[in-house]
């Protein structure tokens, strides 16, 4: 091995090496596309199998007066032992719910508080009766109850409600009555689980995009709506069902895998890097979470991969030969997909910092090939550039930004306009500064790369004895904890060699990890933590080059890596996608580590 590299200038600026060895082709060839149709089909087979059903209620009751009435007729007398309700957006009220053998004497069953913290997602409560009536009440209005049934014990089909009485004195400009809400009992389940309901964020992504379709009143505005308004399209095709609110979430996180295969293989133009690459980001727990989840972020990590790689092409491309005029795609690809990700949160905004150092990196390497090559049309392309730039990242990510509000405009009930959008802005900003409520699963950014504390998503209850069920945002260990380590050293030894392609993925880190440290939010979690993971899969593949560019058995350790990935992927499985497993080898076998707390 020889570390004598030249390392008598090391001004970024002046980084020569493209991480190139072997100069192949960038085009993609028949093997390219073999593999990256395998990897996306293995992708897709993950994140849509059992990602949630197909069906759910879409009527609902939501009445306009207190004291508004319904009784539920079993037609004789059963016995009850629960009761599942399923709420909607607006989930606020009370009502109460009587039971009662004779129509006569009446006694109270539940009372129900509607919260918004449930919305779309089935409310189970136990408690038994012999009953033939069961009274709803309002008591209070401001909610929208999509559906009622009741169970007898280990008997998964609802009791059969037989007739529905409606109040006499009942508003008549309530939305639906009694009768919606017992409409669509093929649907009701006998155990809620994230199969027919929302979990965790979905409550605020997932009904917001169904809002946006409604026209309804957004709920949630404490981030830009570009995300919520492409989760809406799911809900357009599927309907308000888990498998529509999740939908493009799981389009986006397989469109991501020919994405990342694309910019690895022109980052290190081998057909065997690109498939490596891409292949850990299949086998990245974290990744496939959020595609199983309506989740904005999914969204915008695909689009900050696009813009980073975007600007990386920009600085390969000379500007001699016509390169320059084939430049400006580069930049314009990188500032479309700067204000896309910027409109989905306000976090991608971050990796602006990067683009605009990586910009000034590749202009002064222009400006270094110019004088190398006697170009004295360099200054009026520069003038040129520079001016572009201001069109392609503040005219168009700005333009981009704003034209996401479209839907949000039109469904708010306020008199809202566009001249309404710089106090849009201010409020989220005052959300953000103003976060302080504790969180169990809320994390610091210094204990992010080591993956100290992985949010709890989902934790599924009325399991059998012994049974757990969750679904967490936790990552593959290897890829977290030995990217950690490739990226540290893929520094080092980058710095050396005035790697550009270490270079790219270095600046892009920093500029969406640093502000973090400064940033007014007091409480985050390790899902702002996910524009990174990318990049440190990029830098493990970066090593395991450099092994086997200077080790003989390089190879070897890189198959040991991949196929100990692999088998911590399939390890950690059950926690990615909510299967059932024993409690015992949850708290043995999954939790590695006191504060990974599911």
């Amino acid at each position: 091995m020889d570390f004598r590299d030249d390392v008598r200038t090391v001004s970024p600026m002046q980084w020569g090496s493209n991480s190139v060895r072997n100069q192949e082709d960038r085009q993609w060839r028949p093997l390219d596309i073999v593999l990256v149709i395998l990897l996306t089909v293995i992708a897709a087979l993950m994140t849509f199998t059992d990602l949630g059903n197909r069906t759910a209620p879409q009527t609902f009751w939501m009445p306009d007066k207190v004291g508004e009435t319904f009784t539920a007729d079993f037609g004789e007398l059963r016995k009850v032992d629960r009761i599942n309700l399923y709420e909607g957006p607006g989930a606020k009220g009370n009502t109460k719910i009587e039971s009662s053998k004779d129509g006569q004497t009446w006694d109270l069953y539940l009372d129900v508080e509607h919260k918004t913290n449930r919305v779309f997602t089935w409310k189970l409560d136990e408690k038994t009766v012999e009953a033939r009536y069961m009274r709803f009440t309002t008591v209070q209005k401001g909610y929208r109850l999509y559906e009622a049934a009741f169970f007898t014990k280990d008997v998964t089909k609802p009791i059969q409600v037989m007739d529905i009485q409606l109040g006499a004195n009942n508003s008549t400009t309530s939305e639906g009555s009694g009768l919606e809400v017992f409409d669509e009992q093929q649907w009701a389940p006998y155990r809620p689980d994230y199969r027919n309901g929302m979990y965790f964020d979905e409550i605020y992504h997932g009904r917001t995009a169904y809002e946006f379709v409604k026209l309804m009143e957004p709920y949630e505005n404490t981030h830009p709506p570009l995300g919520k308004v492409i989760l809406a399209l799911g809900v357009k095709m599927f309907d308000m069902t888990p498998y529509g609110w999740r939908f493009m979430a799981g389009v986006f996180g397989t469109l991501m895998v020919p994405i990342f295969y694309a910019a690895a293989k022109g980052m290190f133009a081998r057909t065997r890097y690109a498939f490596l690459a891409t292949l850990l980001l299949v086998l990245e727990g974290f990744h496939l979470v959020h595609s199983r989840s309506s989740n904005v972020d999914i969204i915008g990590v695909t689009f900050t991969i696009i813009m980073f790689y975007a600007m990386y092409r920009y600085g390969e491309m000379a500007w001699r030969n016509g390169g320059f005029r084939r430049s400006f795609g580069y930049l314009a690809l990188s500032g479309f997909f700067f204000g896309a990700a910027a409109a989905v949160k306000w976090n991608y905004l971050y990796g602006g910092a990067g683009l605009a150092i990586l910009l000034v990196f590749a202009l002064v390497r222009r400006w270094r090939e110019a004088r190398s090559d006697g170009d004295y049309d360099f200054v009026r392309r520069m003038i040129l550039t520079l001016m572009s730039c201001i069109i392609l990242f503040v005219a168009i990510p700005v333009t981009v930004y704003s034209v996401s509000y479209i839907p949000y405009i039109k469904a708010t009930k306020a008199e809202d306009s566009y001249k309404d959008l710089w106090k849009y802005q201010k409020n989220m900003y005052d959300y953000h500064k103003g976060v302080k409520e504790d969180h169990p699963y809320a994390s610091k950014w210094y204990t992010w790369p080591v993956m100290l504390r992985p949010v709890w998503y989902y934790g599924g209850k009325d399991l059998e004895k012994g049974e757990a069920q969750s679904i967490a945002a936790i990552g593959n260990p290897l890829i977290w904890w030995g990217g950690l380590l490739a990226l540290l050293a893929s520094w080092w030894l980058g710095f050396r060699r005035r790697d550009r392609v270490v270079l790219t993925l270095a600046v892009a880190y920093l500029s969406f990890y640093v502000p973090w440290m400064v940033a007014p939010r007091s409480i985050t979690f390790l899902y702002h933590y996910f524009p990174m993971v990318p990049l440190i899969i990029l830098s493990i593949v970066w090593m395991l080059r450099w092994f086997e560019e200077n080790y003989r058995n390089g190879r070897r350790f890189t198959l040991i890596f991949i196929s100990a990935a692999a088998a911590l992927f399939i390890w950690f499985y059950p926690i990615y996608t909510g299967m059932t497993i024993s409690r015992e080898w949850m708290n043995i076998a999954i939790r590695w580590l006191p504060s990974w707390g599911f």
